[in-house]
This record gives C-alpha cells, structure tokens and sequence, in this order.
C-alpha cells in the first residue's frame, strides 16, 4: 500500500490493478468496480482517475489533467470539473471535501488521490483453445527417433505455454499460431466501416450511451463520413435543419462528447467549412443556438483555444466572417 512510483511517465495501459477505498481499476478492461460491483462512468471520468493513480499521492496540476485527458484538444477547466463531479459521484467520494475523501482537492491547483493505493500487474490473457493431438495411426508410421522429436517439440510448447501464463509476458502472434498443441487467437478487431455507420445513426438519434461505447472501442470522431470530408461534428450540426425541433440540450451534450473525445474544430471540409462556420449559419443553428455559442467559447476561450483557424476558409485563402 502506499504511493505508486512513477508519476505521468509510467506506461499508460500496462495491464495493472488497482485497489484504492472500496473501488478496484483494471487497466485491461478499463472498469471501475465500486463494492463490488461495476460504476456506470462515462470514458473521461475514467481517464481521469487513470491520471490521478499514475500520480497517487502527488499534486496533480489542472493544467496537467486538462492536458493529459484532453490531448490536442480545446477545452475549458469547466470540462474538467464536469469529468471530476462524475468520478466523485461513481466512487461515492461526496465533494472531496471530507477528512477521508479519496480524491482531495487543492484549491485553485488542481487535485491529489489520497487514499492508499495498491497496484499489481495482472496475468496476461491469451485466447487458448486445445487443438487436437494428432492420431495414434499417424505416428504408427514413423520411426523412434521421428516420434522422440515430436514428443520433444510438444512439450517444449507446453513448456512455452505455462511460462506464458505464470510469467507477466505480453506476446502477440498471428492468428493461428500452434505451440505444441495449442493455438493462440488474436482478438477480431471492430470492423471500422460498421462502427462508422452505427455512429451515424447514434448522431442522428443524439444516443450519447452508444457513442461513448463507439468511442471506447476505437471509433475516431474525426473519420469521413463522405466525400466531403465532414466528420462527426458537421454531421451532428446538420440536424439543425434536418430537424428544426430537435432536443437543444442533447444535441449540446453530444457536441461536448465528441470534443472530448478528439472531434477537431479546426478541420475544414472540401468547401473549406469548419464546424463553427456550420453551426452559425442561419441555415443550420443559427448564432444563437446554445451548440453554436459552446463551440464559439471553445474556439476562444478554452484550454488551448484555436481562435480563428475555427473558421471557414473559402477561395484564396480568406476566412469567413
């Protein structure tokens, strides 16, 4: 127990548990495990606890945080405090404020983990399935020293294999792979055009659930979505005229989910717009809409704001107005 070495330079995704109060973080699985059961959190809230234990016990700045959990991205510490009320709320840890909080903060700085911790690396999982030993009648034919070989190089896999499980050791092999006797399978990767199209269809019915499931499992927000190169942003901010009437407040919550999930406001499409030129035009949003003013404070005010290149940029080079 005790504070963890190593600070913001240790390796982000190692495998490792950890045990902290009365909630476990499993690094492999990315879930959060309150007395014993799994905590219904949203993927920012997670990585910011995965910041706060690479740092357990040391003063983790804001502008450390806004910078590790939002890489390349512009956002205001309204963002991080949104992300911290979450984590409290899933750990039960109150305000913070409480002689034992878990999570302390430190006024106008930024926040320190302060219960004990304990980490330990967890044994890697390998999808093994027992391939079938081959036949008596096939080694009838072969002679003793052919057999001894045989014999030799399977245990020689088996041996591999157990050192594979008790050791820690990472390995990947192509699918298929035989080690006396056993086949190692890679996990299928998500097919990307699926997820493409079930993120199109999240947008358009504001399911904000589904897309953070989307986002977890490798979706990019910033993919193409046609041969304009409008990305999930510009399609989100097209439902203004596609449905005058639509929820304001989920479409905002979407909006701020797929920033924070790396969605780029100064990405032009084929005619040079951005998602802030969308978004104020009288045809879609309007100036007036509370998505347009969001991504307005972001362009200007945020953590890392863009100013200007969150505009349009038509012919010759000049921007909107």
């Amino acid at each position: 127990m005790g504070k963890i070495q190593g600070g913001a330079t240790a390796s982000r995704r190692q495998g490792r548990h950890w045990r902290f109060a009365s909630a476990t973080f499993d690094e492999a699985t990315w879930i959060l495990t309150v007395d014993g059961q799994a905590a219904p959190i949203e993927g920012k809230p997670l990585e910011l606890l995965h910041e706060l234990l690479l740092r357990a016990g040391e003063l983790a700045s804001k502008e450390e945080l806004l910078a590790a959990v939002w890489p390349d991205v512009s956002v205001v510490e309204a963002s991080l405090t949104t992300a911290m009320l979450k984590l409290r709320r899933a750990l039960g840890d109150g305000d913070g404020d409480g002689e034992r909080a878990i999570i302390e903060t430190v006024p106008r700085i930024g926040y320190r983990l302060a219960a004990p911790v304990e980490m330990t690396f967890a044994a890697p999982r390998i999808d093994a399935v027992r391939t079938s030993p081959p036949a008596a009648a096939g080694l009838a034919g072969l002679g003793r020293g052919a057999v001894r070989d045989h014999r030799r190089a399977r245990q020689a896999g088996e041996t591999l294999r157990r050192l594979l499980l008790a050791g820690g050791l990472l390995l990947t092999l192509a699918s298929g792979v035989a080690l006396g006797g056993w086949a190692i399978r890679q996990p299928a990767k998500p097919n990307q055009d699926v997820m493409q199209q079930d993120a199109k269809e999240a947008i358009r019915k504001l399911d904000v659930v589904r897309i953070e499931g989307l986002i977890r499992a490798g979706w990019n927000p910033n993919t193409a979505f046609d041969t304009e190169g409008n990305g999930a942003l510009n399609v989100l901010l097209n439902m203004c005229e596609w449905d005058p009437g639509h929820d304001r407040r989920k479409m905002v919550l979407m909006a701020r989910t797929l920033m924070e999930a790396g969605a780029r406001l100064d990405s032009h499409n084929m005619w040079g717009d951005t998602a802030y030129s969308i978004a104020k035009a009288p045809r879609y949003c309007g100036p007036d809409h509370p998505v347009t003013q969001m991504i307005h404070t972001e362009c200007y005010a945020g953590f890392r704001p863009l100013g200007d290149r969150c505009l349009a940029v038509y012919q010759h080079g000049s921007h909107d107005e």
